[in-house]
């Protein structure tokens, strides 16, 4: 189970994270370097104050009480250079008071009490300075107002001096420098904070237009993209990313609604195409039903139209499982095998059915081929021989019966091309794309006479495709069309 503060934090916006997270870094780096700052003025303060106290204590061993007690009765008092505020006291061997005396800057209710000292142990501090308070107890440094004292053998007479001076000057500046800190940390911080929520704000804008976008394309308005940002920020990436996305997810939703559109399209074309021939054998059948079809040559003639609707409807439903089987994600069998041979026998299966037609096999250029002649490539057998044949069925289909079809196949920059030409009238420049599409014809009139279906040139589309190639219709030297298909080899 969660605890509640991970769960507040979890809900708090990015911004406010990176700002308080930020202010909270620069905060610990304002204490540590004040305080560091802080320890260093401090020790600074104790040095001058020490270097003043063992000058003025070693100035101080060379007087006698007796002495320093005249000079000040008369106001004569030849000791240069005493610091302010000081206080000064020499002590017999007992550690009584001797005589003690300050300056006129110092506050009689202030002064330390000296006859509190153990002399033993303040001896012992061996020349060193150290803190005591107003009683004239040892403290520690910095544990609040006192005076800091050193202690030294006299010289002059049979006893110690003891130079003090007061640390208040250094403990109101320590507490000046620390009061300015907080000031000047404190409005720091905040700067610091304005500083930084504006900067997060301004960097993370493009997430909101992120936000913006995800939410329209999620509504269903794919055309929306992110403003481009130049430069290699974080932010500039991620924007090209989202948009090359959205392009990819943009164009994916149009090429189904292509897919889509062509299925439907498919779907009622396929349903047209068979609707016709079977119109045409119902008809007959209720022609014979209701006895139009007594005499002998018109049942027999019934009879022929019917097959041949049939023929056609075979042929038609053939095409339609070849168009479903090119969907299926079955490997090719690729093998070295003879093209110019394949073209013969395409071209020998073809002459079963049109024994009148001439095809004559050719190399690209167009110099015929004997029958011993030979073209290793590496392709499908299957494939290629489908695509010879329909499309050697196509070209003879739109050439006059007295006229021959052209089928040529040769390696040209580690590519295999097979062409057919026939000699019709050719397809129009602006419809040479169209004519591989299904169920497309550029006559629907001449097709139907002819037995085609609008599928056999979408079928060898598909094959080639398959088989890595391309395939592109163009005009035929002398009239007609050519089909050229090209294969990898490489």
């Amino acid at each position: 189970m969660r605890r509640k503060g991970t769960d507040v934090w979890e809900r708090i916006s990015l911004r406010s994270k990176l700002t308080t997270l930020s202010v909270a870094l620069i905060g610990l780096l304002l204490i540590v370097s004040s305080a560091g700052t802080m320890a260093l003025l401090r020790t600074y303060l104790h040095q001058n104050q020490d270097a003043v106290l063992i000058s003025t204590v070693e100035v101080m061993r060379q007087q006698s009480p007796l002495t320093v007690e005249q000079d000040l009765a008369t106001r004569q008092l030849r000791l240069p250079n005493l610091p302010s505020g000081y206080y000064i006291a020499f002590l017999d061997t007992s550690g009584s008071l001797q005589l003690a005396f300050s300056s006129s800057t110092t506050a009689n209710g202030q002064l330390p009490n000296i006859s509190n000292f153990d002399l033993q142990a303040v001896l012992s501090t061996q020349g060193l300075p150290f803190e005591v308070d107003t009683r004239g107890r040892f403290i520690q440094e910095n544990e609040g107002a006192g005076w800091r004292l050193i202690a030294a053998p006299s010289q002059a007479f049979p006893g110690s001096v003891v130079v003090a001076l007061p640390t208040d000057a250094n403990n109101g500046l320590m507490n000046q420098y620390r009061n300015v800190g907080l000031v000047f940390g404190g409005f720091l911080l905040i700067l610091s904070g304005m500083a930084i929520w504006l900067t997060i704000t301004r960097a993370l804008r493009p997430l909101k237009e992120v936000e913006r976008t995800a939410a329209a394309v999620a509504a269903g308005d794919t055309s929306q993209r992110l403003l481009r940002l130049e430069g290699q920020t974080e932010m500039s990436r991620v924007n090209r990313s989202l948009n090359t996305m959205l392009d990819s997810i943009d164009d994916a939703l149009d090429a189904r609604g292509k897919t889509l559109e062509q299925m439907r399209r498919f779907v009622a074309d396929a349903s047209h195409e068979l609707r016709t021939p079977l119109v045409s054998v119902r008809g007959y059948a209720e022609l014979y039903r209701m006895g139009a079809l007594s005499d002998k040559a018109k049942l027999d003639d019934a009879m022929s139209r019917i097959e041949s609707e049939a023929v056609r409807m075979t042929s038609l439903v053939e095409s339609l499982l070849s168009l479903a089987r090119l969907d299926e994600d079955k490997a090719l069998e690729i093998k070295e095998i003879d093209i110019l041979a394949l073209c013969r026998d395409a071209a020998k299966d073809l002459s079963v059915a049109e024994y009148r037609r001439e095809i004559i096999v050719t190399d690209l250029n167009e110099v015929k081929l004997e029958d011993k002649s030979t073209l290793l490539a590496n392709v499908d057998q299957n494939v290629i021989k489908q695509v010879l044949i329909n499309l050697l069925a196509n070209a003879s289909r739109f050439s006059p019966e007295d006229k021959p079809v052209f089928v040529a196949a040769g390696i040209s920059e580690q590519t295999l091309v097979i062409e057919v030409r026939d000699s019709g009238e050719g397809i129009p420049k602006s419809l040479r794309d169209k004519v591989f599409e299904r169920f497309y014809r550029a006559d629907n009139s001449r097709n139907r006479e002819t037995g085609g279906s609008g599928l056999g040139l979408a079928i060898v589309k598909g094959l080639v495709e398959k088989h890595g190639g391309t395939i592109k219709a163009s005009e035929t030297k002398g009239g007609g069309a050519t089909l050229t298909v090209k294969l990898p080899q490489a």
